[in-house]
């Protein structure tokens, strides 16, 4: 199963896409882990992604990061769980060429809601360098609006779940089970 997780800055994509992936034994790739590991590389194109973008609380232009992202899609037979991934229409389009070249498609969408003030109590907890109220204000900014085709491309095929991510961490789990028609335990 191909499952896409998208929502806004500490919704919780990345503790639920792990739960998940621990569970349906299937490899999560976040995009945002995928970019921050290839800058710690010293990989050029992070380095002028993270600077040029992510520290501005912009999206990385598709070119710079699908190539991050195809590589390991390649090498997933039994499927996968992107976090953050398509953001944007640009990413769209090019997600939707490679799985029609691969003969691959994606079965669910969840998409997990937060509001802004439950973002910013969520914020104080993580320390990352492009975590500044600045910069995540301007990601949640940027990001909503860019997410709206993509958002609006999964709803019309009718696989988009919408998600409350602000109860509890187990819960907000069931609800992704449910949803995936997934057996709970």
């Amino acid at each position: 199963m191909n499952i896409v997780f998208i929502g806004p800055p500490y919704a919780g994509k990345g503790t639920q896409t792990k739960l998940l992936a621990d569970k349906l034994q299937i490899p999560v790739y976040s995009m945002g882990a995928l970019i921050r590991e290839a800058y710690e590389n010293k990989d050029p194109r992070a380095i002028e992604g993270f600077e040029n973008y992510s520290l501005k609380g912009k999206h990385l232009p598709t070119k710079l990061k699908f190539a991050f992202l195809e590589k390991n899609l390649n090498n997933s037979p039994k499927g996968f769980i992107l976090d953050n991934f398509p953001a944007t229409e640009e990413d769209l389009q090019a997600f939707n060429k490679y799985l029609d070249e691969h003969h691959k498609k994606i079965g669910k969408v969840i998409y997990l809601r937060i509001s802004e003030e439950e973002m910013r109590k969520r914020m104080q907890s993580r320390g990352r360098r492009d975590d500044s109220p600045d910069i995540v204000d301007a990601r949640r900014e940027n990001q909503d609006k860019d997410r709206v085709p993509v958002i609006e491309f999964y709803k019309t095929l009718g696989i988009l779940e919408e998600i409350d991510g602000e109860k509890n961490m187990s819960e907000v789990q069931k609800d992704i089970l449910s949803k995936l028609e997934v057996q709970q335990v």
